[in-house]
């Protein structure tokens, strides 16, 4: 039997607090791939990282008084000891401040943007008047519209549901408490309504390799009709938009992490002197699996492949999808953001 490239990508953990249960059992499945792809003779990229940027980062730093660097560093070893603990064999595991990716995230970024499926709009945006700034989805908190929790408006930690510009500008500032007013915005969006149809057949062909949750949820919003999202956000830590007029925001943090996938591959087979298009490109007999909780599906399932469309060179799309549902106690979700997981260091350290 020909032997297959194969690519596991599992999800990149935001260094803004310790990893937990849940977390470990969203990922473990990985590692479980990549050790049986091995063992039958398979090339494998088996990468992943450590997401440091993005709002959680700057408001863990804000609370703590450091910058944000120091806590990703932080929380990147801790991340990297508590995968070696667990044994898994990441053939990369990198993260997303390094030069390399942000050099070559910027590359993407600005291939889409030349191709013309990243343009700019002017648009109300969510303001706190007494912090004086726009404000980001994760310093926002509302209500959501289709469960009724309280939650930030980055998404709904109940249901998934992501909230629109619309409902968010029904929020309030999480720092300060003061009702947000709207407040025009420049910002730079990803055109994801002109890859629907293409988004639809790769949903379509890959339905049955897709776990439950994630051929629903993906469903889901194709039903609704794609969205452009912003790819731009006014913030002073992360990745520098390579757009002139665009020097005072830094690139939204999802398609910063998504692509890591595709540097991380890069950067291993530039190591090794093989070609990343062997793993990335159509026609190389490969196979690329995503491995990650329920609330990343939509950012495999359809952001990414958007991005790769845009690229227009020819890129393989995702073709397994291993989304895990919530590990809860006492009925809720574990979450790093509400404080209630026994982290994965406390339980490596009490139990083999």
């Amino acid at each position: 039997m020909e032997k297959q490239n194969i690519v596991i990508g599992g999800a990149w953990p935001y260094a803004n607090n310790s990893l937990h249960l849940g977390h470990l059992a969203g990922l473990i499945s990985g590692d479980i791939l990549a050790r049986y792809n091995r063992q039958i003779g398979n090339r494998v990229m088996y990468v992943s990282g450590t997401d440091c940027h993005g709002t959680p980062i700057t408001q863990r730093a804000k609370k703590e008084g450091k910058t944000p660097k120091e806590i990703c560093e932080y929380y990147d070893e801790e991340f990297r000891k508590t995968f070696e603990k667990m044994n898994f064999s990441y053939d990369l595991y990198s993260k997303t401040d390094t030069e390399y990716h942000s050099k070559k995230v910027q590359e993407l970024f600005r291939k889409l943007y030349d191709n013309g499926y990243i343009y700019e709009k002017i648009e109300p945006q969510a303001y706190c008047p007494k912090c004086n700034k726009f404000l980001q989805d994760r310093e926002i908190q509302i209500t959501c519209p289709e469960c009724g929790e309280v939650t930030k408006a980055d998404q709904c930690d109940k249901c998934s549901h992501v909230p629109t510009l619309e409902e968010m500008a029904e929020g309030v500032c999480i720092e300060c408490g003061t009702k947000a007013i709207q407040k025009d915005n420049k910002n730079l969006y990803v055109a994801l309504s002109k890859f629907q149809e293409d988004i639809e057949k790769n949903t379509a062909k890959n339905k049955n390799k897709w776990r439950i949750n994630a051929q629903n949820e993906t469903e889901k919003y194709l039903k609704q009709g794609l969205i452009d999202r912003a790819v731009t956000r006014d913030l002073d830590w992360g990745v520098d938009i390579p757009v002139e007029g665009y020097e005072d925001k830094k690139m939204y943090v999802w398609i910063d992490a998504v692509l890591g996938y595709l540097t991380d591959t890069m950067k291993l087979c530039e190591e090794n002197g093989t070609s990343w298009e062997d793993f990335w490109k159509e026609g190389h007999n490969n196979k690329i699996y995503m491995v990650h909780g329920k609330d990343n599906i939509v950012f495999h399932s359809i952001i990414l492949n958007a991005l790769l469309l845009g690229l227009k060179e020819d890129y393989h799309l995702v073709d397994v999808i291993v989304s895990t549902e919530y590990l809860n106690i006492n009925d809720e979700k574990i979450s790093k953001s509400k404080g209630n997981g026994i982290t994965a260091l406390e339980m490596l350290e009490k139990y083999d």
